[in-house]
């Protein structure tokens, strides 16, 4: 396929995705205990999102700032997946709580800028709301042990999620991490490397000296590996997420649905992106069946 093919058969699958497998526009009815399955399937919606988002930017020639935006799905990938391997509900719990966690941390940078003589003054009950987020941890078991003055004391656990510890889970997905998701760092926060795309040189002259500024340059290289991943990423999840509902959770799907997924998993792997099946082919085959 040349780019053009793989934008449109992009947003073939975003439009296969979004309506028969995520049910756009349709109800959810979440029961309890497959709470964390609402989340899953508002990820893979952001996700599909993002994908269509990265593919506008691909589409005028700029896969620079596209990569924010597919390093951000990698994020995505990487929580549902997280999500998607909680044998106990303690990863449900720990993402619910990220935002409770990202408020204190937030509260201590307060202190910490207070403490530099960077604030002038004091935010209203800022102890007050420390100690009030303290306690919430707290009461949901959010508490490790840590070494203060030779003693081990129980503290709260601020921990926020770690991108290279999801990563560190799952074989693929740690490949993709040392592949795309530290190289995408470089365009997120404009490391000096990722700029000089944008400068045109003069004739002969070196574009240190002596450029003009082309923000309408990209990298076709970057471009061409940027498509593939994004396309491969977001098919993947698909893949997984319906693996992971044809295993652990088949009632989610309807028996009249089955066989236009198992189809559509299909028309992905006819494709040729490639990434790991397992037996997940069987298990569509015998669902189409």
């Amino acid at each position: 396929m040349n780019k053009e093919e793989k934008i449109q058969y992009a947003n073939y699958l975003i439009e296969e995705i979004t309506t028969k497998f995520l049910h756009k526009d349709k109800p959810y009815i979440i029961m309890e205990g497959y709470e964390y399955f609402r989340e899953v399937v508002t990820l893979y919606a952001k996700q599909s999102n993002l994908l269509e988002s990265a593919l506008l930017l691909i589409e005028n020639s700029h896969a620079e700032e596209a990569y924010v935006l597919v390093r951000s799905m990698l994020n995505n990938t990487m929580l549902i997946d997280y999500l998607c391997n909680d044998h106990n509900g303690e990863r449900y719990r720990n993402y619910k709580i990220q935002p409770t966690k990202a408020e204190l941390s937030f509260l201590y940078d307060i202190k910490k800028a207070l403490k530099n003589d960077w604030l002038k003054e004091t935010p209203q009950e800022l102890d007050k709301k420390i100690k009030e987020y303290e306690n919430l941890l707290k009461s949901e078991g959010f508490t490790t042990k840590k070494k203060i003055k030779g003693k081990h004391r129980e503290v709260v656990d601020r921990r926020l999620l770690n991108i290279k510890e999801m990563a560190l889970t799952d074989e693929l997905l740690f490949a993709h991490y040392m592949m795309f998701y530290r190289e995408g760092s470089k365009y997120e926060h404009s490391d000096i490397s990722s700029l000089v795309i944008y400068r045109k040189p003069i004739k002969e002259l070196p574009n240190t000296g002596a450029f003009i500024l082309d923000m309408s340059r990209t990298d076709p290289l970057l471009e061409e590996k940027l498509l593939n991943l994004a396309i491969t990423m977001y098919s993947l999840t698909f893949i997984r997420l319906l693996q992971h509902i044809t295993n652990k959770q088949g009632h989610l799907i309807s028996d009249e649905r089955k066989p236009e997924l198992a189809k559509l998993a299909l028309i992905i792997k006819s494709n040729n992106f490639n990434f790991p099946y397992s037996n997940q082919e069987n298990d569509l085959n015998k669902e189409e069946e």
